[in-house]
């Protein structure tokens, strides 16, 4: 072997006469690629003043007195041209813009953000195919971390994340997987509205909640709700909310529920009262057994008023019928100046004479 195996030097050989010229070759290489610095990267064409000393990274098809020499390295020595073909994992300067590049695949690659100091710097992550912490990326994941946690925090107040799409119909979104079938997803999802989706096997989706992005009402089971909470149930089951604790207990005959299936529910499983309240008192409650107590909470009889009631009053001339009010409907003739009640037929007066 006449070169060393790493930056091709030249031996010097044994009886070896003018020995000063390789040990000179030799300095001249090491004082090209020792501290490499490169005046200029892809050079295609030689300068007109070369600076002493220099060093160019030539393009693949260089021009005029680099003219063969694609992808060498062309020093400028004693006004004469040395090429010297760099090899895999040199890093080099990059004399103007101050930072290091690194040789590989036959290109140099940025490997540093700069810095000053002749190439000092952190490495850059600008412009990546892909990171993969812990494990390998991919085309669609670039960015892959396998790893028990991963931190996000403040830099002095705030931390924001985007997610950000090309347009509306397009998906931005965060999907949570089990063994890689997906289980839950939001986000915005084939349109502007914030969306939750949910399967049990990754492929039969459910829309449970969607936000309109115009109005911000909600809807559950729906995508387009009309009121600042719209529950929708598809199909011909009621939809429902129903409100449980752990003194009530959990299942589908427990706690209070109400909702709407071909007509209004208003339900309380429990043995207890059902109250409506105004400025923070009771106003009417219905106990347990069915009775109803309007200004009191321990209704007596099936209803129970505490307090006067007042009946519609009418002129003798303008009652309603008295049957279709139905046997036992009251009413206050104001030209009698009297209450009346209905036999299902004609008004009565108190006493039972006809009014």
């Amino acid at each position: 072997m006449d070169t060393s195996a790493r930056l091709s030097l030249p031996y010097l050989m044994p009886a070896q006469a003018q020995k000063h010229v390789t040990h000179n070759a030799a300095l001249e290489r090491l004082d090209i690629v020792v501290q490499l610095t490169i005046e200029e990267f892809d050079a295609s064409a030689p300068p007109v003043t070369p600076v002493a000393g220099g060093v160019w990274a030539l393009g693949l098809a260089p021009s005029g007195a680099w003219d063969g020499h694609g992808g060498d390295l062309a020093a400028w020595i004693d006004d004469t041209w040395i090429f010297v073909t760099p090899v895999e994992g040199w890093i080099a300067t990059d004399k103007p813009g101050g930072g290091l590049r690194l040789y590989a695949g036959g290109i140099w690659s940025a490997l540093s953000t700069g810095g000053g100091g002749g190439g000092g710097g952190t490495p850059s992550f600008d412009n990546l195919d892909g990171i993969g912490i812990g494990t390998t990326h991919d085309t669609t994941n670039r960015l892959s971390v396998v790893a028990d946690a991963s931190l996000l925090s403040h830099d002095g107040t705030g931390h924001q994340m985007k997610i950000n799409k090309a347009s509306a119909t397009d998906t931005a979104s965060l999907l949570f997987q089990t063994n890689w079938s997906g289980r839950a997803e939001m986000g915005t999802t084939g349109s502007d509205n914030f969306a939750v989706k949910v399967s049990a096997d990754g492929t039969a989706w459910t829309e449970a909640m969607v936000i309109d992005g115009a109005n911000g009402n909600i809807g559950l089971g729906m995508d387009s709700p009309n009121y600042p909470l719209h529950i929708h149930r598809p199909g011909g089951q009621g939809a429902a909310l129903q409100m449980s604790n752990d003194n009530s207990g959990s299942g589908t005959s427990d706690g209070f529920w109400f909702g709407f299936s071909n007509r209004a529910y208003f339900w309380n499983y429990e043995a207890t009262d059902i109250q409506f309240a105004t400025d923070n008192a009771a106003r009417m409650t219905i106990a347990p057994d069915g009775k109803v107590g309007i200004g009191t909470t321990t209704p007596a009889s099936t209803l129970d008023v505490s307090g006067p009631v007042r009946c519609g009053a009418y002129a003798s001339g303008a009652r309603p019928d008295a049957a279709a009010a139905g046997a036992g409907a009251m009413i206050y003739d104001s030209t009698l100046n009297k209450p009346l009640w209905s036999d299902g037929t004609i008004w009565r007066l108190s006493g039972g004479a006809a009014a």
